[in-house]
């Protein structure tokens, strides 16, 4: 039986589910975090955990995935970037 919830993507057509919503949203959470100076102190699979992420593998690999690059260097590249704008 699906909930109410699911057959609500259905209608949507897209083709998404609610896991692929649910992990889109926990990454691109995750990714505000990393290149938030106040997190700067945060260990990286703390942040994937504080976002759901179980496994630092895990949440590793899907960030890769969907942003094309580890989270350790994407924090490094937000932070390079961060300093340049305030030089």
């Amino acid at each position: 039986m699906q909930t109410r919830d699911h057959r609500v993507f259905q209608q949507q057509g897209d083709g998404a589910t609610v896991a692929a919503f649910l992990q889109g949203q926990r990454l691109a959470r995750a990714r505000q975090d990393l290149a938030d100076p106040l997190y700067q102190g945060v260990p990286v699979h703390v942040i994937g955990a504080r976002r759901g992420f179980r496994h630092a593998s895990a949440f590793g690999r899907a960030f890769r995935e969907a942003y094309g690059l580890p989270p350790a260097s994407f924090r490094g590249q937000a932070r390079t970037e961060d300093l340049a704008g305030k030089a």
